[in-house]
């Protein structure tokens, strides 16, 4: 049958010359690759929809049902002779597919808001009249006091207690409330992968491959033994591919958060040393340049604590990966608050930059797993760091409370708030420039 091109549309008629085929093949194709590459790939439309969707999550738990699926067909049948790793596998696959919901499922720690306007009023005239109405300790989007180490989601529309970043992979922000079973759904995803590689190896060591080319595709471009890997069982080979290839990320990520929690720090906060020299950022920003958070082309959600000067803060990519084309990818994987602009810098400061927060290795271990009981603080409504630090205001705010515990056995709440409220002496000095708090 033949078909007529329409020049109009782009659709193609019948009874048309063969030589217009090719033509309209050629328009179909244009059109498509104006499509992708402007509507699909534009990075200010496209990093944002799909980081506010449950696409990469999505992938993710497609990912825990096939390899679960690869290993209970294939695997556990034919490689009885490690029961061990089985089982460690099977507790291993259980604890990553349960912290992986939980991390999706939990408040990351949302910060709490004033419940009334008269309460808002008294919370900005206090930070008014002691000239700290600026945008680290407002947030004019939540119109709600920050606390430190929080930061503003701009995909999650609040603030979060003790961020971390906002991860596409589970749907939700990283902070205090989520933060541990993050890491442990890393953990156990990183050793399940390798359980799995190495039980796949087994299984391909133990049975007997044909290698024989009339069994092998002659399109298979892999070297003789892989191509008969795969001809052999093509969707075992393809999981643990896919699986492999996720282990070369998530290991940068486990071993980058576990560093992170020895030095009491977060990403954004390793991202501030990099950009300002401080954990807490640029100290005295102000409420005028929080309106730059609302320009949908910043690059990132970190951009919004960076955008101090004005309204307008324009941006350009001038990091490590800028103009190698791998943006995106970095953004998705979170690399991009390590490798964009002076971020960079963030990890070789982190390790000397001074810590009000740091407690040791042990120290600070406790107080992630503790959410902030080693500190003995509430992230949600941490305001100021103590002069004395935080070791001493512990013991005092203890020896305070076994003193006023009131007749039914239960602790004044003045004395519980005591250091989440920022009541008493206190300073930002060691957590944004002095000079500028």
């Amino acid at each position: 049958m033949v078909y007529r091109y329409n020049s109009r549309d782009g659709s193609v008629l019948r009874n048309a010359p063969r030589k217009f085929r090719s033509h309209s093949i050629l328009v179909h194709i244009l059109i498509s690759k104006q499509i992708v590459t402007r509507a699909l790939l534009d990075k200010s439309n496209y990093t944002d929809s799909v980081t506010q969707s449950p696409y990469f999550a999505g992938i993710i738990s497609g990912s825990i049902v096939w390899f679960t699926y690869a290993w209970l067909t294939r695997l556990i049948h034919l490689t009885e002779s490690h029961p061990f790793i089985h089982l460690t596998l099977a507790i291993t696959i259980g604890l990553c597919a349960y912290n992986f919901f939980r991390a999706i499922c939990l408040d990351p720690g949302s910060c709490p808001k004033p419940s009334n306007d008269a309460e808002l009023k008294s919370i900005i005239e206090e930070l008014a009249s002691q000239g700290r109405l600026n945008g680290q300790t407002f947030c004019i989007q939540c119109m709600a006091r920050k606390p430190l180490r929080s930061k503003h989601c701009r995909i999650c529309n609040r603030c979060v207690a003790r961020h971390d970043h906002h991860c596409p992979w589970v749907w939700n922000c990283i902070g205090v409330n989520n933060h541990r079973q993050f890491l442990v759904f890393v953990m156990t995803l990183v050793l399940g992968i390798i359980l799995f590689d190495y039980l796949t190896f087994e299984y391909f060591s133990t049975i007997p491959i044909p290698t024989d080319p009339a069994s092998i595709s002659p399109s298979c471009i892999l070297p003789t033994s892989l191509c008969a890997i795969t001809a052999y069982d093509t969707f075992l080979f393809s999981v643990a591919a896919w699986s492999t290839l996720q282990l070369s990320w998530t290991l940068v990520l486990l071993v980058t958060q576990l560093w992170q929690v020895a030095r009491q720090m977060t990403t954004f906060e390793v991202s501030n040393l990099g950009r300002y020299g401080f954990m807490g950022g640029r100290g005295g920003a102000s409420l005028h340049g929080q309106m730059g958070h609302q320009h949908r082309h910043l690059p990132s959600e970190d951009s919004a604590e960076g955008a101090i000067g004005g309204a307008h803060p324009h941006r350009h990519s001038h990091g490590m990966c800028a103009g190698c084309g791998s943006g995106f990818l970095m953004s998705i994987l979170g690399f991009d608050r390590f490798t964009k602009g002076k971020a960079a810098d963030g990890l070789a400061r982190a390790a000397k930059a001074p810590n009000p927060f740091d407690l040791g290795l042990i120290g600070n271990c406790k107080d992630f797993w503790s959410r902030g009981q080693e500190l003995g603080v509430e992230y949600e409504r941490l305001y100021d760091v103590p002069l004395e630090g935080f070791a001493e205001a512990k013991r005092r705010r203890e020896e305070s409370e076994d003193l006023h515990v009131n007749d039914g056995g239960r602790k004044s709440l003045r004395n519980k708030l005591f250091m989440g409220l920022g009541l008493g002496r206190s300073s930002r000095a060691g957590y944004e420039p002095l000079s500028q708090v």
